[in-house]
């Protein structure tokens, strides 16, 4: 019952921000040997600046050429792969994604920009995918997600503070974010340390999941490979602030006060900044059944609800 209960409020969600926007791939049928509700399959992608790059994609059953489906772009952390992030996230999971084209891309050397290491443009990749997807399938571009763990979710943080992809891309997650900023280890002060960033719109929403054990990303932050992780506070007060809605926030205690969800905005925009700090959790992707980064499974499903915040939001007037 309980499942049926997330697919009913999910579908709502979905549903009550439906809209006219059609990308220029609606009525075209489905590249060969790809077949809606099947598994996934892999697209390879020469790049402008002549990369081969890859990711995977998976069609709804409920995919309909001539009807406009959201689209959720999740990246996977470092050293990880796209399909290891497929598993990870279950954004293919019917029971929590019955509408959305879930794609899975892969990161050059299993890595993102906004990695110390990294020297690769994967903001460009992005907005070339992003293209490339609208003129194959039938997308709502007003309804176009970003999502990502570790140094995957650093990267949807790089993506939603980037002034042309934060105006294509309506809402975005972090799970147990790598949110690395360019500070001499003298100047890393994770509480204050300065975050770069210039959207091209305001208020962009955001959720963020993040858990006290993290020993990889610590929640408190630190110096780390040469740079400087911010407290995961004050990266989440900053997005708040950013989006003009203060540093106040609505708190409410789950799971006997082992979670705590952290709510910025109010009416209408409540939570525009939400973020979920779990006890306990280390470097995972909250998932009460076992997964690849928690054996044991936490307290709660990340993924359901990532999809139902998404589902509240749409960009206004996109192309």
């Amino acid at each position: 019952m309980e499942g049926i209960i997330t697919l009913y409020l999910i579908t709502l969600f979905w549903t009550s921000v439906a809209s006219a926007a059609r990308s220029p791939g609606c009525g075209h049928p489905l590249p060969n040997h790809v077949q809606a509700g099947s598994k996934s399959h892999q697209v390879q992608l020469t790049t402008t600046d002549g990369l081969e790059r890859s990711y995977r994609v998976h069609i709804p059953a409920a995919y309909d050429i001539n009807a406009a489906s959201p689209l959720i772009f999740s990246f996977h952390g470092r050293t990880k792969t796209a399909e290891s992030q497929e598993e990870l996230s279950q954004f293919s999971n019917a029971g929590w994604n019955p509408q959305a084209i879930a794609v899975y891309p892969q990161g050059v050397n299993n890595s993102w920009q906004g990695d110390p290491d990294s020297t690769v443009n994967d903001i460009a990749f992005t907005m070339e995918m992003l293209d490339h997807l609208l003129s194959e399938y039938c997308i709502d571009p007003t309804r176009v997600y970003a999502a990502g763990k570790s140094n995957g979710g650093g990267f949807s943080h790089l993506l939603a503070c980037d002034p042309i992809a934060s105006t294509r891309i309506a809402a975005f997650a972090m799970v147990s974010g790598a949110y690395y900023q360019q500070t001499s280890e003298a100047d890393c002060h994770p509480t204050q340390v300065p975050i770069k960033c210039n959207p091209g719109r305001s208020p962009v929403p955001v959720i963020e999941f993040h858990g006290t054990d993290d020993h990889t990303i610590p929640y408190d932050g630190e110096f780390r490979r040469g740079e400087c992780l911010p407290a995961v506070a004050h990266f989440v007060q900053e997005w708040a602030h950013r989006d003009g809605l203060g540093r106040r926030n609505g708190t409410t205690e789950l799971f006997e006060g082992k979670v705590q969800e952290y709510q910025y905005g109010t009416g209408d925009g409540e939570g525009t900044v939400t973020h979920y700090r779990v006890e306990g959790l280390g470097h995972s992707w909250p998932s009460v059944k076992p997964n690849s980064d928690n054996p044991d499974g936490t307290y709660l499903d990340a993924t359901p609800i990532i999809m139902r915040f998404f589902g509240r939001w749409a960009l206004s007037g996109s192309t």
